[in-house]
């Protein structure tokens, strides 16, 4: 029964996982498509808090003619293994160009 237990805590972690690397990459395209909106990664911004990540959108760069190029996003979530007793925290990092 330990084994389905540890098992399914396996599971949880990797959907937890998933599912953060996914609202990046939602986030991002957001980001790209709003053509890098301040107001735009405002909102990201605070969605985020209110799902329970904490999003970071690095300041924009820009190229030669003055046109934004690129942003790093990164994305900290939790996560959580109750049956083993482990937690923490994790980070995954994206740009959006």
């Amino acid at each position: 029964m330990a084994g389905l237990y540890g098992s399914v805590s396996v599971i949880s972690v990797s959907g937890q996982i998933a599912a953060a690397k996914e609202y990046k990459a939602d986030v991002i395209a957001e980001i790209e498509n709003s053509n890098f909106n301040p107001s735009v990664i405002a909102a990201c911004t605070s969605q985020a808090d209110a799902e329970g990540y904490q999003l970071t959108v690095s300041d924009c760069t820009y190229d030669a003619l003055g046109d934004l190029n690129t942003a790093e996003v990164i994305l900290t979530y939790e996560y959580n293994l109750p049956f083993f007793g482990v937690s923490g925290t994790r980070t995954t990092r994206g740009i959006a160009r």
